[in-house]
């Protein structure tokens, strides 16, 4: 394996041990509901929390490196990415709950820019498009894998307090992340060298309007996403009265397949083009969503939740390519803007819907999800595509 190769490897791997805690917090949540007694709407809290941290913090991190790289930040809060969620398993109040998330967020919103912008950095124009489809299938596989980690954690003797086990992954990531560092500085340095040229930004002869009519598309898909996301093992144990272990079985179910539709997406953009793939996959996303809170059995639910992941999620690294494009001297800025600006005020979209829940109820709500992919296809068609893609 080439310097390069292991490079690319090595940042999705730190990619997947820093969402390790997005995919382990919704499953803690229903535990946490108990220990604390919350409300759908103070659970809703936790994730516009842990979003908006993200959020506020990741454009302006990116903003940040596209004026120093700072490659050698990736090691470090990676690490913290994935070992802070131990902090959430000793909470001792909510309080102190909603600063642990914000603690891991943090770590998170520095990861992000930095690493998507190296490992565009890291790509030619013959695989650009596929290693940021591996780098986004690494942050949907570390939501999965901390899905099923924290279900089997959960369940077994010291119930939340096991989320001290994230810490191993964090450390092994660290050490990988460090092997790895005289490649990322390499290419930072060079584009560094390559910015200090150009002194007029250009954003390919498109204004900043369609930037923007990207982000509310990539808004509301991660609105869909992360209510459903958040919500989902909520409304099977107390709806459709599954067990804990079938509830975050289905959780885990519908991020796995969130990882294949996000390959599978990554990979087809080259050959069909992006705006099919932006459009086409969040209409398809619709009808499996709208099915959702009428799946009955185990079966059924595990149909719906498949469909529902594979294709709501699989424009993620075709929306993240077409912004840095839009924003060619700003790859920092965009990848901040997209993976967490965007991304992370989805939180509001989800604590809106938690508010109507405790109204109107969960199973209500969850049926009224599925207009959202409808408006941002809409949104997308809107969108004019740079002509290099």
């Amino acid at each position: 394996m080439s310097k390069n190769s292991f490079a690319v490897l090595a940042i999705v791997l730190g990619h997947l041990v820093t969402d390790l805690q997005a995919g382990a917090l919704p499953i803690a949540l229903p535990f946490l509901k108990e220990i604390f007694s919350l409300n759908y709407t103070q659970m809703a809290i936790i994730v516009l929390v842990q979003n908006v941290m993200t959020s506020v913090i990741q454009p302006l991190f990116g903003y940040i490196t596209d004026k120093k790289s700072l490659p050698q930040f990736l090691s470090w809060t990676a690490a913290l990415g994935g070992a802070g969620f131990a902090l959430v398993g000793y909470s001792s109040s909510y309080g102190v709950l909603l600063a642990a998330v914000t603690f891991i967020s943090l770590a998170s919103a520095t990861y992000h820019p930095q690493a998507s912008k190296t490992c565009n950095l890291l790509s030619d124009s013959t695989n650009k498009a596929r290693n940021m489809g591996f780098f986004s299938v690494g942050g949907n596989g570390g939501m999965a894998v901390g899905s099923l980690m924290m279900t089997y954690l959960a369940v077994r003797e010291g119930g939340l307090h096991n989320c001290i086990y994230f810490i191993i992954p964090g450390v092994l990531v660290f050490v990988l992340l460090e092997y790895a560092m005289p490649e990322f500085k390499r290419v930072n340095f060079a584009y560094n060298k390559m910015n200090e040229q150009k002194h007029n930004a250009s954003v390919l002869g498109l204004s900043y309007i369609n930037v923007v009519l990207m982000l509310l598309y990539i808004f509301l898909r991660s609105t869909a996403y992360s209510s459903i996301h958040t919500y989902l093992p909520v409304y099977f144990m107390k709806f459709r009265s599954f067990d804990t272990i079938t509830a975050s079985n289905l959780v885990t179910i519908f991020l796995l397949s969130g990882v294949v539709g996000t390959l599978f997406g990554a990979v087809l953009s080259d050959k069909v083009g992006p705006r099919k793939i932006i459009v086409g996959s969040i209409l398809l996303s619709a009808l499996p969503i709208g099915f959702l809170p009428h799946a009955t059995t185990p079966w059924a639910s595990m149909l719906a939740v498949s469909l529902t992941g594979f294709f709501i999620i699989s424009s993620f690294a075709t929306t993240v390519v077409v912004v840095q494009n839009m924003m060619p001297n700003n790859v920092g800025m965009a990848s901040g803007l997209t993976i967490g600006f965007s991304v992370g005020m989805s939180g509001f979209g989800v604590t809106v819907l938690g508010y109507l829940a405790d109204t109107f109820g969960l199973p209500n709500v969850l049926e009224s999800i599925a207009i959202l992919p409808v408006v941002a296809a809409l949104v997308a068609t809107r969108i004019p595509i740079p002509e290099k893609l």
